[in-house]
């Protein structure tokens, strides 16, 4: 029998006038500590810096943040392939059709924006509340520059929420055309690791065991399709075959087409 892992403990930091503020706010609100420097005693740390939130790895020594102007989010809007890529493919973006897409996973939304890019209209939710905290700072300072402005402003409404009580709670008319998941990709065997922003979201967010839950919920609200993320080799979601799949180098997207009388 596997040993249950410890959730790992966090606090925030903040040595910035100009931030001490929000990140004294967002510290109460979630009951945690608010340290002026980094210690070697959290695991996880949420830091407030003059012009970005990051969230530091101790064991990794390392950091991810939410960044939609520069690094690879910003070449892929610029030379990703368009319309394309298999996530388009598979989301059913075609000429003429921009679907609505909820996004149930938000995580560090990179594939939200990369489909707002595009052209859908993206609703994000998103249990984390440290989560959410990274994306808002990635929309505040995207809207800061042109390219990424217009998107974030016309298609992008984030909520920090279970995804599966904002599925139950919605009306008959903000059911999306689509639900994407992308759930925690499976643990890896043998030596290989996942990236390193992957291992970070792992520990900060642990096992989910909610997915095959979250994936009936999705098929009742969707009007058209759920579309699930997964590693080019790994088993069916809830072991639910899809009605067809696009693969991309190492990623397969099931998709699961939905009848008339599927949804309410």
């Amino acid at each position: 029998m596997s040993k249950t892992q410890n959730p790992p403990s966090i606090c925030f930091v903040c040595d910035n006038a100009l931030r001490y503020e929000q990140a004294q706010t967002f510290a109460e609100q979630q009951k945690l500590d608010l340290l002026k420097d980094k210690d070697s005693i959290h695991d996880l740390q949420l830091i407030f810096a003059e012009d970005h939130i990051e969230l530091y790895d101790r064991q990794l020594n390392t950091s991810i943040y939410v960044d939609f102007v520069h690094g690879a989010l910003a070449h892929r809007q610029q030379f990703g392939g368009g319309r394309g890529q298999a996530i388009a493919k598979a989301i059913g973006l075609k000429q003429g059709k921009n679907p609505n897409v909820l996004d149930v996973t938000a995580g560090l939304a990179r594939d939200a924006y990369i489909l707002a890019t595009l052209g859908c209209r993206m609703t994000l939710v998103e249990k984390s509340p440290i989560l959410c905290q990274l994306i808002l700072d990635g929309i505040n300072r995207g809207l800061n520059h042109e390219h990424s402005a217009h998107v974030l402003t016309d298609s992008f409404e984030l909520h920090q929420q279970d995804a599966i009580d904002y599925l139950k709670n919605m009306t008959k008319d903000q059911y999306p055309d689509v639900v994407y998941l992308d759930p925690m990709f499976p643990e890896r065997k043998k030596s290989a690791l996942v990236k390193k922003d992957m291992q970070i979201l792992q520990r900060l967010l642990g096992k989910d065991e909610n997915n095959a839950m979250l994936l009936e919920s999705a098929l009742r609200y969707a009007r058209e399709r759920v579309v699930v993320k997964r590693p080019a080799h790994a088993p069916f979601l809830a072991d639910k075959k899809p009605a067809a799949s696009i693969h991309s180098k190492k990623t397969r997207y099931d998709i699961y087409l939905i009848t008339t009388s599927a949804t309410h």
